[in-house]
């Protein structure tokens, strides 16, 4: 899984998911978001870009519910978005799509999350 900041504006950023969405072979310590973005992280509106994203295995989902719990608790939120469809099925299948906000695209996703996409 690999994470790219496409852009950053104010206290939203846009994030893109590229590759197997998983932790393997990743400790479960590895904070991918944390670790791009910095200690503060979690206090940030993140839009997560899902569009490269080949695949998500149960240990994606793991950590997708990691992040979101992160983010409530520290004031921050996280919004998904242009998932393709073999992830957008998983997200059906184990209900994550009533758990994750998510949007069809980038547009949807800042207007979901309340920023201004100026």
């Amino acid at each position: 899984m690999n994470l790219q900041i496409v852009s950053t504006k104010d206290s939203h950023v846009h994030i893109a998911v590229s590759g197997r969405v998983s932790q393997d072979g990743m400790s479960r310590d590895q904070e991918p978001i944390a670790t791009l973005l910095g200690p503060e992280a979690y206090t940030l509106t993140v839009l997560l870009d899902l569009g490269g994203a080949e695949v998500i295995d149960s240990s994606g989902i793991g950590w997708l519910l990691t992040c979101h719990k992160r983010f409530a608790e520290n004031g921050g939120r996280m919004v998904c978005y242009s998932a393709p469809p073999a992830v957008a099925n998983v997200f059906k299948l184990m209900r994550m799509d009533l758990v994750f906000d998510s949007a069809a695209n980038a547009a949807e996703a800042e207007k979901l999350a309340g920023v201004n996409s100026q």
